[in-house]
C-alpha cells in the first residue's frame, strides 16, 4: 500500500441523501478543497431535499451549496458545511498516460490493507484538456464515486458507474468536474431545480445580481428573503443586496409580520438597510436618491402610512438632498413624480423638463414633462404634442414605449383637429405591432382618415375592423357613413340596415339610413328590424 494512503483516505465521505417524498439513500464523494468542497455523483443528489456527509472520523456535516454539476456526465460539486480546515485530495495537474498504474481508494480502508488498483488502458477526452479513463480493473456498485489517484497520490478522476456491463472501472476527469461553474441564467435550470440544495451565487457580484433577479419571481416571500440574506452574506460589501433586502422588508411587510407593530419593524430594518447600502456606495447622493425612490414607492401604494419616515414629504426631503450632492437627470425625474403625486404640477413640469436638458435624460421624462403640462390650466396643447412627440423620438430603442406614446399622442391629435398627423402616428404604431392590430385599432385610425379626408383609407380599415369583429353595429354604421361620403347610398343603406339587425335601436344608424333612402329617393322605408339586440360595444 502507497504511504500516502493513510492521509488521502481521510478526505473520501458517504453521503446521505434525503428525498422530497421523505425516503433516503447514501453513496460516496471526496473532498477535493480544504474548504469543505467535495465531488460526487450528480445522480445521486436528483430529488435530493436535505444532503450529509460523513467523514473517515465518523463526524456528520450537511451539505449546504451546490456549487456545479453535469447532468449528462453525471458529476456534481458541492459543499460541506465543516467547522474548519478538512482533508482533501490534491488533483493531478496533467492528465496520467497509459499504462499508468491507477489506485482506488474506498471509504474506511483499513490501515495496512490493499487497495483496488490496475493500469490505465484507455485514455480518451471528453472535452479538451479533460480526459476519460478505463483502468484494467473491476468496479462493484459501492464503488461509485470514489477517487482514482496517480502513484504519487494526486487524484485524477472518479470512478463512475460501468454502462457496458463488463465490470471494469470507468473514470472522468476531476479537473472537469473542479471547472463547472453555476452560471447566472442556471438557477432555474432542470439540472439544477432537480435538487432543493442552496445553489451557489456566480463569483461575480454583478451575475449574482442577475440571479437575485430571477429568484425574485419564483420565490414566495419567505423563501426570497431568506435568498437575499444569503446573498448579502456571501456579498457583503454590495450594496445591491441591502437594497433589494429593504424593499423587499418595506414592501412586503404586511406578508412578513401580522401586527403593526412588527410591520414597524419591518420599515426599521429597511431604512437600516438603505443606510449601510450608502455606505458602499461610490456617491453619497446616490444613497440619498434610493432612500428617496424606495419611500416615494412605499408612500404612493399605501396612502395611509403615516410613519414619517415614510411620507411623501420624507421622500422629497431625500430626493432634494440627493440632487445638491449631484444633479443627475434620474434624480430630476423622481422630484417631478414626487410632485405631481403632491398635485404641485407646476414643480413637477419644471423637474421633467430639467432632467430632459440631459444627454442622459430618458424618453418618459418627456412624457410625464406632457403629463403635467397638461394639468397646468392655460397651458398650450401643442406644446403638450410636440413633448410626446419627443418621447416618441427617445424611445426608438424601445417599441414598446414608442407604441404608448403613439397611441396617446394620436388621440390628442385627434382633439386637436390635427387628424392627418394622427393618422401618420397610427401608421407608426401600425409598423411598430408588425401589423398584428385590434379591431379597434382599425376603427381609431378610421376616425382619423376619415377626418383628413381620406374616405377610401377610413373604409379600408373600418372593414378591416369589420373582418376582426363582425358582431360590432357601430363598425357598420361607419362604414355606411362612408359610403354617403362617397355617394354610395345603396352601399350605405345595406350597411346601416346591418348595423341595425345588431342593435334595432341604434339611433345614429337610423338616421343615417334614412339618409340613404332620401338619396335614393325612396319614400318608404323597410320594416323595423326586429332581431334581438347585441352589444355594440367598442372592445
Amino acid at each position: 500500500m502507497p504511504k500516502w494512503v493513510e492521509k488521502a483516505k481521510k478526505a473520501v465521505i458517504t453521503l446521505e441523501i434525503q428525498d422530497r417524498n421523505g425516503t433516503s439513500r447514501t453513496g460516496n464523494g471526496f473532498f477535493v478543497q480544504e474548504n469543505g468542497e467535495a465531488v460526487s455523483d450528480y445522480s445521486l443528489f436528483a430529488g435530493a431535499e436535505k444532503a450529509f456527509a460523513t467523514d473517515a472520523e465518523g463526524h456528520r456535516f450537511p451539505v449546504t451549496r451546490i456549487l456545479g454539476a453535469d447532468e449528462v456526465y453525471d458529476v456534481i460539486r458541492f459543499r460541506v458545511d465543516v467547522p474548519g480546515r478538512v482533508p482533501a485530495l490534491q488533483a493531478a495537474a496533467a492528465l496520467p498516460d497509459r499504462g499508468t498504474e491507477a489506485y482506488l481508494l474506498p471509504f474506511g480502508v483499513q490501515k495496512g490493507a490493499a487497495i483496488p488498483q490496475g493500469a490505465i488502458v484507455e485514455v480518451s477526452k471528453i472535452k479538451e484538456p479533460y480526459g476519460y479513463f478505463k483502468i484494467d480493473a473491476p468496479l462493484t456498485s459501492s464503488q461509485i464515486s470514489l477517487p482514482l489517484l496517480t502513484p504519487e497520490g494526486e487524484v485524477f478522476a472518479m470512478t463512475q458507474n460501468d454502462a457496458s456491463g463488463k465490470h471494469l472501472t470507468y473514470g472522468i476527469s476531476v479537473p472537469y468536474i473542479l471547472h463547472i461553474q453555476i452560471a447566472s441564467m442556471d438557477v432555474f435550470n432542470k439540472t439544477y431545480e432537480a435538487t432543493d440544495i442552496r445553489k451557489a451565487w456566480a463569483p461575480a457580484p454583478e451575475d449574482a445580481q442577475l440571479a437575485l433577479m430571477l429568484y425574485a419571481s419564483r420565490q414566495d416571500v419567505a423563501a426570497y428573503l431568506e435568498t437575499l440574506n444569503d446573498f448579502i452574506a456571501t456579498f457583503p460589501r454590495v450594496s445591491a443586496g441591502y437594497l433589494s433586502r429593504a424593499s423587499h422588508y418595506a414592501c412586503h411587510r404586511k406578508e412578513l409580520a401580522a401586527s403593526a407593530s412588527e410591520q414597524a419593524r419591518m420599515l426599521a430594518l429597511a431604512l437600516a438597510d438603505l443606510q449601510t447600502a450608502a455606505g458602499f456606495m461610490d456617491h453619497k447622493g446616490e444613497g440619498f436618491y434610493e432612500q428617496a425612490r424606495l419611500v416615494y414607492g412605499v408612500a404612493s401604494d399605501d396612502s395611509t402610512l403615516q410613519a414619517g419616515d415614510w411620507s411623501m414629504d420624507a421622500a422629497q426631503t431625500m430626493i432634494r438632498k440627493a440632487i445638491a450632492e449631484n444633479d443627475e437627470p434620474a434624480y430630476r425625474h423622481l422630484e417631478g413624480d414626487i410632485a405631481f403625486y403632491l398635485g404641485d404640477y407646476e414643480q413637477a413640469y419644471v423637474s421633467y423638463r430639467t432632467a430632459t436638458e440631459s444627454a442622459l435624460s430618458s424618453a418618459l421624462s418627456y412624457y410625464m414633462a406632457a403629463k403635467a403640462r397638461q394639468q397646468i390650466p392655460g397651458s398650450n396643447p401643442m406644446e403638450v404634442v410636440a413633448l410626446i412627440d419627443s418621447a416618441i423620438e427617445k424611445s426608438a430603442s424601445a417599441p414598446g414605449d414608442a407604441l404608448v406614446y403613439l397611441q396617446e399622442n394620436a388621440e390628442l391629435k385627434m382633439q386637436f383637429g390635427l387628424y392627418d398627423a394622427a393618422v401618420t402616428d397610427y401608421d407608426r404604431c401600425y409598423t411598430l405591432m408588425a401589423g398584428n392590430v385590434s379591431d379597434a385599432f382599425y376603427y381609431f385610425r378610421e376616425q382619423a382618415r376619415f377626418r383628413s379626408g381620406d374616405l377610401e383609407g377610413a373604409l379600408k380599415d373600418i372593414s378591416s375592423a369589420i373582418i376582426l369583429d363582425p358582431q360590432n353595429a357601430v363598425y357598420y354604421a361607419e362604414e355606411g357613413s362612408i359610403y354617403l361620403r362617397q355617394q354610395h347610398p345603396a352601399k350605405a343603406q345595406e350597411s346601416l340596415l346591418k348595423a341595425l339587425t345588431l342593435d334595432p335601436d341604434f339611433s345614429s344608424s337610423h338616421r343615417l339610413l334614412g339618409v340613404s333612402y332620401l338619396r335614393q329617393e325612396k319614400k318608404t322605408m323597410p320594416a323595423k328590424p326586429s332581431a334581438k339586440p347585441k352589444n355594440s360595444a367598442i372592445r
